[in-house]
């Protein structure tokens, strides 16, 4: 008997459930407005359908230490992932680059994550190339893992909240006085 009645109350809990859940969970929404929107899509840089919180990850830095993305919280990130081998990668990084010396590191930070290489090997890679932004080795690939890379390479744009805001496979010109305007005008957004 009790068998047939915990059966005869999944029904009626799925219904409950169903019902009130609308007006329990109001959903989110990505924090960009319709021209930022149209900017991002100009620049082949697609828009998630749905709002996305940045997975929080942990790793080591080249130049040593460890970091996780908490530690840039209240910033607009540049989350870039790339390997020494990739030219698209090595065509971009001197863009990126750029785009933090100008902007960075109060407000907004590059932070480029080595895929799959040790960092003895990314750190002599980047004896030959000064990169002022900070780089993140992952010899283990935990971090694309993550975020499902699987070609490089690609970009995140995270909100000072900590929100995915945008996403671009392929190299770009990330200095462009147009994406400038765009990352000044996220580097005042409160974080949230």
């Amino acid at each position: 008997m009790k068998i047939k009645t915990f059966y005869l109350l999944i029904p009626i809990g799925l219904f409950l459930l169903s019902a009130f859940s609308p007006i329990c969970a109001e959903e989110k929404k990505i924090p960009l407005s319709q021209s930022e929107k149209e900017l991002l899509e100009q620049s082949r840089i697609e828009i998630p359908s749905h709002y996305i919180k940045a997975h929080d990850f942990e790793g080591e830095m080249a130049n040593g230490g460890k970091a996780s993305l908490a530690d840039f919280n209240g910033k607009f990130l540049i989350l870039n992932f790339w390997a020494t081998w990739c030219s698209p990668c090595l065509k971009e990084m001197p863009d990126l680059d750029q785009v933090y010396q100008s902007l960075g590191p109060k407000k907004l930070v590059v932070l480029a994550v080595s895929m799959g290489e040790n960092r003895e090997r990314v750190r002599k890679f980047l004896k030959k190339r000064k990169y002022s932004f900070p780089v993140m080795t992952d010899p283990d690939m935990d971090i694309p893992r993550l975020y499902g890379v699987r070609n490089i390479p690609i970009t995140y744009l995270v909100d000072p909240s900590g929100v995915i805001i945008g996403r671009a496979l392929g190299p770009r010109e990330w200095s462009e006085p147009k994406l400038l305007k765009f990352y000044r005008s996220r580097m005042s957004a409160k974080a949230g």
